[in-house]
């Protein structure tokens, strides 16, 4: 990674959780984040990515679609649905054709999608781009947190 895309890193550790059932793809992935300063979970089935996602909270999902068991899509409805995991960013990595695996992606509730093969330097700038949107969403929930202390304290 050259020094300007370093420098381009989002400054917080982000945590992120790879899945994919193929470990090349997952040790690609890995390299990539880890590049950036980002702590890495793995995940080689979407069972174990939903508990995984529950229990860690990462910031950030990367999520293979074709995987044994549940697919990624079935695992994005699971986690969109339950309040613990909908507003983890996910991002929808795979080698189906992309027109329909995007729109399966997007309809289901995923942020973003990437196709396969993997293009590290698009994998890590769209990584960066959803991690500063949940980093803007994080700050906006945090200042009407804060708005709404003050209402209330205002009205006692």
């Amino acid at each position: 990674m050259d020094e300007a895309s370093k420098k381009m890193a989002v400054k917080r550790k982000a945590k992120v959780l790879v899945t994919d059932d193929e470990e090349v793809i997952r040790t690609l992935e890995r390299h990539v984040l880890e590049e950036l300063g980002h702590e890495v979970i793995e995940a080689d089935n979407a069972e174990r990515a939903i508990n995984l996602a529950r229990d860690q909270q990462p910031d950030l999902i990367l999520l293979d679609i074709m995987m044994p068991g549940l697919t990624g899509i079935q695992a994005c409805e699971i986690l969109r649905g339950d309040k613990r995991t909908a507003d983890i960013r996910i991002l929808v990595v795979s080698g189906l054709e992309p027109t329909r695996a995007l729109e399966e992606s997007i309809i289901v509730g995923a942020d973003d999608f990437l196709s396969k093969p993997i293009d590290t330097t698009e994998l890590a700038v769209r990584v960066r781009s959803m991690l500063r949107v949940k980093n803007i969403h994080d700050e906006d929930r945090r200042t009407e947190e804060y708005i709404k202390s003050l209402q209330s304290l205002r009205s006692q």
